[in-house]
């Protein structure tokens, strides 16, 4: 089921690129396109963070209310949910999504030519092995040193190289090769991983392209920081609470993320940290303009507090103000 997942992802990048002739392009068309099919999951992951917003007021007194009996506080925190048809995980769906779509994208990417052109790197036809062979030999003759390369196995290239035989088949029959795949964008070779230009900073002339991958991480880091920041400001968990463990979970999160994203796009090719930027931003500017229609419609957004005793006394105070 996984690989299908995968091979889907492979010739929508690909049909993309047939079509507009540009590898980061075709990485910000899929990146919009998977926005785009994920938006009806996004709306209701925001709408949950709205109420979650509107309710805090009412958490907040229950918090302290029942700052000394957890089981209680529990209780009460789950019927306010219950009754504002709240969940606490909505606002985490999209994010748990996007990371089988990260790895899928992975194996997209650092296999091209399973996923793009449809070659196999399992029980290997011997007209590809014979296709390979020929690319490395015309490499090794017109003296490329390819290290340890040039005595790996074919089945093993296929499953893990495979990037390496689409940039030998350029070299060698130029970019009318069907396996060839133009990794440039705006200078860049986003088949790279920006973590190699910390071997290049002694030579920046030679290198300067590959220093100039860590832009991707950077970009990626700030996105994601001002993504968790805006996400905490909509849901309401960047003001004072009562509740030490949900405010340092809050601010735990707000780190969290952005490390993991400098992590991954540091080591990782960089086409998939161009796909982290790209989601980052859309996804800051869906929050602002979701966030402004839902603040049109606040009627539709009033906290409701349970039938109870704690609910009158709530109501009382309500009217007092």
């Amino acid at each position: 089921m996984w690989h299908y997942i995968v091979m889907a992802m492979g010739w929508l990048i690909k049909t993309i690129y047939e079509v507009v002739q540009n590898y980061g392009v075709a990485i910000i068309l899929f990146t919009l396109l998977i926005k785009l099919i994920l938006l009806p999951l996004n709306i209701k992951s925001q709408k949950s963070m709205r109420k979650q917003q509107i309710i805090q007021p009412i958490v907040a007194e229950l918090q302290q209310k029942y700052a000394n009996d957890q089981a209680k506080l529990q209780q009460e925190m789950a019927k306010v949910y219950k009754e504002n048809n709240v969940s606490m995980a909505g606002g985490c769906l999209p994010m748990l999504i996007q990371m089988p779509i990260l790895i899928a994208l992975y194996q997209a990417i650092q296999k091209p030519l399973t996923y793009m052109f449809n070659v196999p790197y399992k029980d290997i036809p011997e007209n590809i092995i014979n296709t390979i062979t020929s690319l490395r030999e015309s490499m090794i003759a017109a003296g490329y040193n390819l290290g340890t390369l040039a005595q790996t196995p074919v089945e093993t290239l296929m499953k893990t190289n495979q990037i390496q035989i689409s940039n030998w088949a350029y070299i060698v029959n130029g970019p009318s090769d069907p396996w060839y795949i133009n990794f440039k964008f705006l200078g860049l070779d986003l088949s790279n991983t920006p973590w190699t230009a910390f071997s290049c900073f002694g030579d920046i002339k030679g290198n300067l392209e590959i220093i100039l991958l860590l832009i991707i991480p950077i970009l990626a880091v700030v996105s994601s920081f001002a993504q968790s920041k805006l996400s905490m400001k909509m849901s309401g968990q960047d003001k004072n609470t009562t509740n030490d463990q949900a405010q340092s979970m809050s601010k735990t999160m707000t780190w969290m993320m952005p490390v993991m994203t400098g992590y991954f796009t540091l080591i990782l090719p960089a086409g998939i940290g161009l796909y982290w930027i790209v989601s980052g931003i859309m996804q800051i500017v869906q929050q602002i303009v979701l966030n402004n229609y839902f603040e049109k419609k606040g009627d539709d957004f009033v906290a409701k507090v349970p039938k109870s005793k704690y609910a009158d006394k709530h109501r009382k105070k309500s009217k007092k103000r």
